[in-house]
């Protein structure tokens, strides 16, 4: 692996994982305020005044839009994440030449979704030596959590898809041009996250890819 592929790699991850952090405590956030939100209502059932029920509304509304402004920006550090280390991992396994400089700078930027589908396609679990200590269906479980997170990212282009159907948008109208969208930008405040059952998952991927480098590097 390059100096600047490692650069980039070590970059991206410092990101993803400090989003990932705050996105996890804004949700924990949003989750005790919900729970707020219930007491509230069961208090406020039994008096005129619904100051509590209205502080803690105005105050999980500002939760929802951080939490949602977090997880955007974990999102497009990760998804690059992930399309980098496929990138260079498949390179490093087939031995094939260094990626350029502006190759590496063009793959740390949000990739669409379309790019991360094919990333994901990617069969890394065949481009991995094996462990030292026999690990059962390794491969096969591998291969399983790739195309999850493959699906999800499938799913989340239809979504993309339904929300321009709703909003009456003029684009996009077909698979394609969904899949060529970034989702940061097709995640409007009001509806349900397009993010949604992907984001975990992909952060599991975008922390293993480099010790799986290091795997098919060290095994030469």
């Amino acid at each position: 692996m390059t100096k600047i592929e490692l650069e980039a790699l070590r970059s991206l991850n410092a990101a993803f994982l400090t989003a990932r952090y705050e996105w996890q405590s804004a949700s924990t956030l949003w989750d005790r305020l919900q729970s707020g939100g219930d007491v509230a209502e069961l208090h406020e059932a039994q008096t005129t005044f619904p100051f509590y029920g209205q502080a803690v509304q105005e105050i999980a509304s500002g939760a929802t839009a951080y939490e949602r402004h977090v997880a955007l920006i974990a999102w497009r550090y990760t998804a690059a994440a992930v399309v980098l280390g496929v990138t260079v991992l498949q390179r490093v396994a087939e031995a094939k030449p260094p990626l350029s400089a502006t190759t590496v700078g063009e793959l740390c930027q949000e990739p669409t979704l379309g790019r991360l589908h094919e990333a994901l396609s990617v069969p890394v679990a065949d481009l991995l030596p094996e462990h030292e200590h026999s690990i059962p269906n390794e491969r096969e479980d591998t291969a399983r959590r790739w195309a999850r997170v493959r699906d999800g990212v499938a799913d989340a282009i239809e979504f993309v898809l339904e929300i321009a159907a709703d909003e009456d948008e003029a684009h996009p109208r077909t698979k394609d041009e969904a899949a060529g969208c970034l989702l940061t930008q097709h995640c409007p405040p009001h509806t349900d996250p397009t993010y949604h059952g992907v984001l975990e998952p992909l952060f599991r991927l975008a922390e293993e890819v480099p010790f799986d480098i290091t795997r098919i590097i060290k095994k030469g």
